[in-house]
């Protein structure tokens, strides 16, 4: 799976998806800095990306067109350590899911796309 990190995210996250082996660009990389959601979701969308972020909006440009791949993170506070503590627990059971996912610790919400 390849992750696209929305700018809300630590650079940290990217370093850690990438040293266990998972593809991940920083919106910066791929020209996307400060790009509106739907244009982030786009490229996403052409490109095999499963958009990272904690924004909620791009929950609902998935229900809009409910294609590809977006994992919301709502961690407890949005530090560094924790969302990467998140992404941790989780990865395993979502690894290779599609569809809109919602992240909290101890609770994962997968809505399938059509």
């Amino acid at each position: 799976m390849r992750f696209l990190l929305d700018d809300n995210l630590p650079y940290s996250l990217k370093v850690w998806l990438e040293d266990r082996g998972g593809g991940a660009l920083k919106l910066f990389e791929v020209g996307l800095a400060g790009a509106d959601d739907e244009e982030v979701y786009q490229y996403a969308l052409e490109n095999r990306f499963a958009v990272i972020t904690l924004d909620l909006d791009f929950g609902y440009l998935f229900l809009k067109f409910r294609k590809g791949t977006i994992i919301v993170l709502r961690p407890s506070k949005a530090t560094p350590s924790k969302i990467i503590n998140l992404v941790k627990k989780c990865m395993a059971e979502i690894k290779g899911k599609e569809g809109l996912i919602i992240v909290r610790p101890g609770k994962i919400r997968v809505i399938k796309p059509d």
